[in-house]
């Protein structure tokens, strides 16, 4: 046990090449590590916070890491050049958090959506120029393609305004497990931070455990730091009323072999 009383694993060249691989990871997106991130998102091993330290000591003694910011962001060696944006990147997620915030609202409030929540690099605190503002959002069963019609219109509406809001992952409520199990859609899992509706978005983390075979110590880390008020308002309420009928059984249909169509020209 650790001085925390957490159990000591993945101690030795394993846990090594997890820090590693993990600080690597981020390298593709041209973002440093902090010191609390790579323990949260270390890939494949399990590890207490301290000893993850102990070993990023170790490493970026021997030459294989190295560090700024007095060894609190972690990076490959010559990969400096990460650092001095990184400001930058901070400082532009800082600014985009409240639209971020807006139209998550919004879209909560568009019928069928049952949760809303931030993904890519907004969620990391890392955005880089012309990023967008990725969302993960669920919807009611049944109603997935209706769903995702009013939310593009909605995207289209924040163009006007000048956001670049993209909906990265849309799946119905019935739906969370997913079969694509990958680092990457498990780090977007991981890493999302809910505004709308966190029970449902803690579901979507109990179906998708397999996230922790990649990233251990994540389980259970659940952010629910920007959660927003967004009950269902009336008009809401009776356009779901209205839209629920047979009728439109065959409305989602032709939607969704409409854009199956289009999406399989223009992946």
């Amino acid at each position: 046990m650790d001085d925390m009383g957490q159990p000591v694993t993945g101690v030795g060249p394993d846990l090594d090449e997890a820090v590693i691989a993990t600080v690597a990871y981020s390298d593709v997106f041209d973002f440093p590590v902090d010191r609390r991130d790579l323990h949260r998102f270390l890939i494949g091993c399990p590890a207490p916070p301290r000893q993850v330290d102990e070993v990023v000591d170790r490493l970026e003694a021997a030459g294989r890491l190295a560090s700024g910011d007095e060894g609190a962001l972690v990076h490959l060696p010559g990969r400096e050049e990460v650092l001095a944006v990184h400001a930058e990147r901070v400082a532009r997620a800082t600014r985009m958090w409240p639209r971020a915030e807006r139209w998550a609202r919004l879209m909560g409030r568009v019928p069928f959506v049952r949760m809303v929540a931030v993904t890519g690099g907004l969620a990391c605190d890392s955005v880089a120029d012309h990023d967008d503002i990725d969302y993960f959002i669920v919807t009611s069963p049944r109603r997935l393609w209706t769903a995702r019609l009013m939310v593009v219109a909605l995207v289209r509406v924040a163009r006007i305004f000048g956001d670049d809001v993209c909906p990265n992952y849309l799946v119905a409520e019935d739906s969370l497990t997913f079969d694509d199990r990958s680092l990457y859609v498990a780090r977007e899992i991981v890493q999302s931070i809910p505004l709308v509706n966190p029970e449902l978005w803690a579901e979507l983390r109990e179906r998708n455990r397999w996230t922790d075979e990649f990233i251990p110590n994540s389980a259970g880390d659940w952010n629910h730091t920007h959660e927003l008020d967004t009950r269902p308002g009336v008009v809401t309420r009776v356009v779901e009323w209205g839209l629920r009928w047979r009728l439109f059984d065959r409305f989602e249909a032709w939607e969704m072999r409409r854009k199956v169509a289009r999406l399989s020209l223009n992946p």
